[in-house]
């Protein structure tokens, strides 16, 4: 299965990079500054659900805006923002480890992991071989020194 994950998310890279287009591509995947497509990052971990937020209920942090389903889950947040925000930047963490790749993640695709917030990159090539956080999570003390050392030298 190993190999034909990583051929999978070879594949998705190709055609994700292949836009046609010269422009350089953003650093981040957070359209218009809303980051994590809009999802709330509190109602992972305080209700076990991805969630989206909504405009009314958003804080700006780093330069990007966070969207809140609750008015508690916001104030939440503003308290210790730290313990909410996504590993690896909100990249995917599968492509982070296996190619040092920033590769925009499914915000339903998702887990939490020794108390930090993973994402995962998730199509229907994918959904073939199984998805990338299953491969992620049958060698997940691998996966995790692997991409913490490749967001480090990323970064």
């Amino acid at each position: 299965m190993k190999k034909l994950s990583i051929l999978t998310l070879a594949l998705a890279i190709a055609v994700a990079c292949s836009s046609g287009s010269d422009e350089p591509k953003d650093e981040t995947f957070n359209v218009g500054g809303v980051a994590i497509d809009g999802y709330d990052p509190v109602a992972y971990f305080e209700q076990g659900a991805a969630k989206k937020g909504v405009e009314e209920e958003s804080v700006n942090h780093n330069g990007l805006t966070y969207y809140f389903s609750s008015t508690k889950n916001r104030l939440l947040f503003q308290e210790s923002p730290e313990k909410y925000l996504p590993e690896y930047g909100g990249w995917c963490a599968y492509a982070i480890a296996e190619s040092s790749t920033k590769m925009e993640p499914d915000p339903t695709m998702w887990q939490i992991e020794d108390g930090k917030l993973q994402l995962f990159y998730d199509d229907w090539m994918t959904n073939l071989t199984g998805s990338l956080k299953d491969e992620w999570n049958e060698n997940p003390k691998e996966y995790k020194v692997k991409a913490d050392g490749n967001w480090e030298s990323m970064n």
